[in-house]
């Protein structure tokens, strides 16, 4: 094995495990906070919830939603008193925690496509805040891979052609709408020689940054916004069969009740509406600095468009 495939196995295994760790450990969080009310009737769990001063704020680690949720969490904290915990858990994990009140929010739910099994399950048992921004899924290319010679993920049906790039696609944390739905491509597109390897935002980015400075080829899944997209000159495979669907919006989602206990957060989410040219430029400037310092400068330089998020105020 050459050295530039250790490295990739290498950071593909570790944040691998490092996700898993995360998840496990949201996982024990959320189950302690739900197992002394469990015995004693639903009710009184959603009293025990009622009670809570703070917020429990779910989220995943990938590039928007960490930005978003920072965002989220500085702007309640500091302009309504209210603290704010983000829990970082599975996606499916913060659907069923929302609804069964473990988890007061989550931002990223794609609807309506993406996260499609989740919502139906749950969409009785939440509040749905709407869209804050929006998005788009699929499999992406460096472009100086030719078109002329890959352009659709059909393609990729060629042997020839697959080989080049190592008969895989690098995928994202095996819980995602994303890689199942790169599981799902697989099957329609008929690409039994093609591996979907599972790992995390990190590894895949990690993967898509190695081949690049190495000029090799390389499929990786991925979405915008992302950071990569403007730091790389990438393209999107063409998804004839529509697997991927088209343009998603990402929800915000809270428990029932939330609306009656915090109804200056649930009115702050129901504006809160990012431009994704915006989204796109904070989540460069967080790959190049930090989430944090990304977050504190683009409520600085967007004072208008916040005041409107927080208190519904237009300026004339």
């Amino acid at each position: 094995m050459n050295e530039a495939k250790q490295w990739r196995r290498r950071a593909v295994m570790l944040t691998g495990l490092l996700l898993a760790g995360a998840s496990l450990a949201s996982i024990v969080s959320l189950s302690r906070s739900t197992t002394p009310t469990a015995a004693v009737g639903e009710s009184a769990e959603r009293t025990a919830v009622a009670q809570r001063d703070d917020l429990r704020l779910g989220w995943s680690p990938w590039a928007d939603a960490e930005v978003v949720s920072l965002m989220a969490e500085q702007l309640i904290e500091t302009h309504y008193g209210v603290p704010v915990e983000r829990v970082m858990a599975d996606i499916g994990i913060q659907y069923q925690s929302v609804a069964r009140g473990d988890l007061d929010l989550m931002l990223m739910a794609w609807l309506p496509g993406t996260h499609r099994d989740y919502w139906e399950r749950v969409r009785d048992q939440v509040l749905d805040l709407g869209p804050m921004y929006s998005g788009k899924l699929g499999w992406v290319v460096p472009d100086y891979v030719p078109a002329n010679e890959l352009n659709s993920i059909s393609d990729l049906r060629d042997p020839t052609l697959a080989k080049r790039f190592g008969n895989r696609v690098q995928g994202i944390d095996p819980g995602s709408g994303l890689n199942q739905a790169s599981e799902q491509a697989l099957k329609s597109y008929r690409l039994a020689d093609i591996e979907l390897i599972s790992a995390s935002s990190a590894a895949m980015t990690a993967v898509l940054a190695q081949a690049i400075r190495e000029q090799r080829w390389v499929v990786v899944t991925s979405w915008t916004p992302h950071w990569m997209f403007a730091r790389y000159q990438l393209r999107f495979l063409e998804d004839p069969q529509g697997v991927f669907g088209g343009t998603e919006r990402i929800h915000a989602v809270a428990r029932l009740g939330l609306d009656k206990q915090f109804p200056k957060v649930t009115d702050f989410l129901s504006r809160f509406h990012i431009p994704d040219q915006e989204l796109s430029a904070v989540l460069l400037n967080a790959q190049n600095t930090s989430a944090e310092e990304a977050v504190m400068n683009y409520i600085k330089l967007h004072p208008e468009r916040v005041r409107y998020w927080l208190s519904g105020e237009m300026t004339p």
